[in-house]
């Protein structure tokens, strides 16, 4: 019982696959289809990088060594907000989402203050940060490769919603992070691996190249090989296999949702105009994470800016609306960040769809 309280998220959606498996009785050829395998290989190499990160005790050290230079929460919230929006819009959410958290889980253990709300503000600056640019998200970058357009006009397009929401998103943080001083912890870290990390390092560039050359499935040869035949064979028992378990299994319930007659009838039956198209997709993405969505969605409409409004709007909402929130929250490994996730994302989601319907009812 103890593995099912602790990866209820994973079954969840393997008792819906059973529902849906029974309804559609999909063959083995369609499920396999049915699985976003670059994403998964690409998870998979970014999580055991990140494993190797984590026990190199590098990050530690270097929260032990920076951390009195923070005086307060709202000091180190700005900092990493800001920094995860950033980086986000050039290296992805999620690749920034391994970076940034680990980092941030270092500092927890030289501090007595909880960092869970600041990781679950990590993964709305991500939402954000990445939706200014073509490359910042999947879903992006998939419809930008639909578009006739060139990037300056993506980012000036995208600029409409991303200002808006990194404005109320700097709010958010004035808000809901005190002034209240960091309590440093006197423990001292474990010894660095040096060599592990910027082996690791080197290993996350390469990663970073396969992305953009489409040869992710030769560097995560590569990684494996490495972590394997070397003295860090101790990765692979930290990696947490269960996160992978749980998006293989979310793109094959996503993929079979999305083809329920009673979905395409739905589709079919309505006029998709720039309104229509944009709320449909942020529905969508509620449901089926944004990621599907978008897809789906090209499939009754050629408005891909729409599209790209709604899926990344809806980024924030739901934990389910982007796959990054899922990454974010399990390095916190607490069922309780789930409740606390929503308690911030969902405002923030309500506020920004509010704002742009009024920045959309003024310029289209």
């Amino acid at each position: 019982m103890s593995i099912i309280k602790k990866e209820w998220l994973f079954f969840i959606f393997l008792l819906l696959f059973f529902i849906l498996f029974f309804k559609q009785k999909p063959t083995i050829t369609q499920i396999n289809s049915y699985i976003d395998w670059k994403t998964i290989r690409s998870l998979s190499a970014l999580l055991l990088i990140a494993t190797a990160f984590k026990q190199s005790n590098f990050f530690d050290v270097f929260a032990a060594k920076t951390v009195t230079h923070f005086k307060t929460e709202k000091t180190l919230a700005f900092a990493f907000v800001l920094l995860s929006t950033f980086l986000s819009m050039f290296l992805t959410n999620d690749i920034t989402l391994f970076v940034i958290v680990p980092l941030t889980l270092a500092f927890s253990t030289q501090i007595k203050n909880d960092l869970t709300k600041l990781v679950i503000f990590e993964a709305i600056a991500v939402n954000v940060g990445s939706e200014l640019t073509p490359f910042g998200n999947p879903q992006n970058i998939f419809l930008f490769r639909q578009m006739d357009i060139s990037v300056i006009d993506f980012i000036e397009k995208m600029s409409i919603v991303f200002i808006p929401k990194f404005i109320l998103l700097i709010i958010f943080v004035l808000i809901f992070f005190p002034r209240k001083n960091l309590q440093i912890k006197t423990s001292n870290p474990e010894k660095k691996d040096k060599f592990l990390f910027i082996s690791s390092v080197v290993l996350f560039i390469i990663f970073i190249f396969s992305l953009e050359y489409s040869l992710i499935r030769y560097a995560l040869l590569i990684i494996v090989s490495y972590y394997l035949f070397t003295n860090y064979k101790n990765v692979f028992f930290k990696f947490d296999y269960f996160l992978i378990f749980t998006f293989i299994i979310m793109f094959i319930d996503f993929a079979m949702l999305s083809r329920l007659d009673s979905v395409k009838n739905f589709m079919n039956s309505i006029q998709m105009n720039f309104y229509n198209v944009f709320n449909i997709s942020i529905i969508l993405s509620q449901i089926i994470s944004n990621v599907p969505a978008a897809i789906f969605m090209s499939n009754f409409s050629n408005n891909y800016i729409a599209i790209a409004y709604g899926t990344d709007i809806a980024g924030n909402g739901l934990l389910i609306g982007s796959l990054a929130n899922v990454i974010a929250l399990r390095f916190l490994k607490s069922s309780k960040a789930y409740v606390d996730f929503h308690k911030y994302s969902v405002p923030f989601f309500i506020l920004s769809y509010l704002i742009i319907l009024v920045i959309f009812y003024k310029i289209i």
